[in-house]
């Protein structure tokens, strides 16, 4: 088909979706409630007897196509000009596909209503109140540290085996689905990503395959952080797109866990991210150290366990995969990139206020 043809239906597709930015009650009802549960829970029953990722796979496949491909222009002229035409004109049209496979099997979701006004929360939060959330979080995850070790000073150690933490996922989706009463949970599947190696290098706990619809976690991750992780991937495999709102989830069904060391695993994960939220304060630059002696050394460790997972596979691809994936946010209506994860705070401070979480 023409590369014109190509172009045009990526224009038209991009005013299809800055208009459906102006009407995310319609996608919600109409995409996120309606035909994208349908289309994901067909791929789930299709794949979720197979062991391993076919999602990955099929990248897999499609890498070898691409490079034959691309081997197969090379081959077809000696003239430079014609190569890079032809090349560019491939690309375009795999980029134009791709855009438009990835937005109807799930990117749609970008463009739903955001949990903060599902959940009629508040926005925004004063340093008051993040700072009396934190010691809140920081009394909870030393107590419950203390009932796991018996000793302050010992980190906690997740005995639970990868498959024992994929498959707790359910019981804590369909529980905290039930308290928020945003969704009706049915079974849902956890899968090792067959890259994971690739994705620590690339700084990447785990992705939701948008055409398989296949959750999958980077296995290598450390457990504690595994936790909340592997319903983190489950929340996007519901429909739930914006990064704040399967932080949000993926902590809630965690701590809604019957066993504690679940629950621990979400109080140390939004521990965390509210520690992180104080340090960007820089009127108050005492205010994490005097947090940090109050924790526990045990709780420290465990605090600091991901951090040291990740500086030990850091490399200069780190950055660029960051900057990649936050402009690719953006391009998908979370206009604040990467930042989009902190928002969690902000869900966490303003759901509490409704429903007390400690």
């Amino acid at each position: 088909m023409k590369l014109r043809f190509y172009l045009l239906l990526f224009i038209l597709f991009q005013i299809g979706l800055k208009v459906c930015s102006y009407y995310p009650e319609v996608i919600d009802q109409y995409y996120s409630r309606g035909i994208y549960p349908l289309y994901s829970q067909l791929w789930q029953k299709l794949l979720t007897p197979i062991p391993f990722s076919v999602g990955d796979v099929l990248y897999f496949i499609l890498g070898i196509y691409l490079v034959y491909k691309y081997v197969q222009l090379y081959r077809e002229t000696n003239k430079w000009s014609t190569r890079l035409l032809h090349a560019t004109k491939f690309t375009v049209k795999c980029i134009v596909v791709f855009f438009l496979a990835f937005n109807l099997s799930w990117g749609l979701n970008n463009y739903r209503i955001p949990l903060v006004s599902t959940l009629q929360l508040e926005t925004g939060y004063t340093q008051e109140e993040l700072l009396s959330f934190t010691k809140r979080l920081i009394d909870k995850a030393n107590t419950q540290q203390l009932l796991l070790t018996q000793d302050s000073t010992k980190a906690v150690v997740v005995t639970q085996s990868l498959q024992e933490l994929y498959a707790a996922v359910d019981q804590g989706h369909y529980k905290a689905g039930k308290e928020t009463k945003l969704y009706q949970y049915t079974p849902h599947t956890v899968k090792s990503s067959l890259y994971s190696l690739p994705l620590t290098y690339m700084g990447f706990s785990g992705y939701l395959n948008p055409f398989t619809q296949e959750a999958q976690v980077n296995d290598m991750v450390p457990k504690i952080t595994m936790i909340v992780t592997a319903s983190h991937e489950v929340a996007h495999q519901l429909g739930y797109a914006h990064e704040s709102d399967a932080n949000f989830l993926g902590f809630r069904a965690a701590y809604a866990q019957d066993q504690l060391i679940y629950q621990y695993g979400a109080t140390i994960f939004a521990l965390r991210y509210c520690l992180n939220a104080i340090t960007y304060n820089e009127n108050e630059p005492m205010m994490f150290e005097d947090l940090f002696q109050t924790i526990h050394p045990g709780v420290q460790e465990n605090i600091m366990e991901p951090t040291v997972f990740w500086q030990s596979y850091k490399t200069i691809t780190d950055s660029f995969f960051k900057v990649f994936y936050g402009t690719f946010l953006k391009v998908n209506n979370q206009k604040e990139g990467i930042r989009s994860y902190n928002r969690f705070v902000d869900l966490l401070i303003n759901y509490d206020k409704q429903q007390p979480l400690y």
